[in-house]
């Protein structure tokens, strides 16, 4: 029984120490990561599940660690948000694969890039010839951003002249049987308005 307790004890200290850090660290959708971010975020985790498990671990080391990790990850952000080039050499730079319908083989070779990987990403985006393509580029967290030739791109309401209202944006306003008074003064209404609305 003991040892179940001291277990438990470590996880609850690895996961809060872990849960303290990744907020810390910032939010970053996970379309948004680098490789390198994708890896620290691997390493951090299996050195959190490492000291809430491994009894010959202190899980103040355990812990430690996790801080050394993050402190060393927070820094490096800031150091890239204000050097571009510590930045490019860290996360890499955008690289045009093809452009005016011709793939730059040499870009291709630089990012260890294959025409395999590159016709399922321009098939992901609806493009099935290379020769409709005026330009792609392979972003540094492997995505590729295409714009296509100006005769081959989906014909837009400004293209036809027609004028469409101005998009809004959808708040919510009650959540699970609770009004939300801070969205609600964001759209200039108040409790009342929902009550005789609704």
């Amino acid at each position: 029984m003991r040892e179940y307790l001291i277990l438990f004890t470590r996880s609850v200290i690895a996961y809060f120490v872990l849960l303290f850090f990744t907020r810390v660290m910032g939010k970053k959708q996970m379309s948004q990561l680098t490789y390198f971010d994708y890896i620290v975020g691997i390493t951090i985790g299996s050195i959190a599940a490492v000291a809430s498990v491994d009894k010959d671990i202190n899980v103040f080391e355990g812990s430690f660690s996790i801080i050394i990790w993050s402190v060393l990850t927070i820094l490096i952000s800031e150091v890239t948000l204000k050097n571009i080039k510590i930045r490019l050499w860290l996360e890499g730079e955008p690289l045009v694969i093809i452009n005016d319908g011709k793939v730059i083989y040499k870009n291709m070779k630089k990012a260890r890039y294959n025409i395999g990987d590159l016709l399922m990403q321009l098939r992901d985006k609806d493009v099935f010839y290379i020769t409709d393509v005026e330009m792609a580029v392979l972003e540094p967290d492997g995505k590729l951003s295409i714009l296509k030739k100006a005769q081959k791109s989906t014909l837009t309401a400004e293209d036809m002249n027609i004028k469409k209202p101005k998009p809004r944006m959808m708040v919510d306003i009650v959540l699970n049987g609770n009004i939300l008074s801070r969205h609600l003064q964001q759209i200039n209404k108040d409790e009342q308005w929902v009550i005789k609305k609704y």
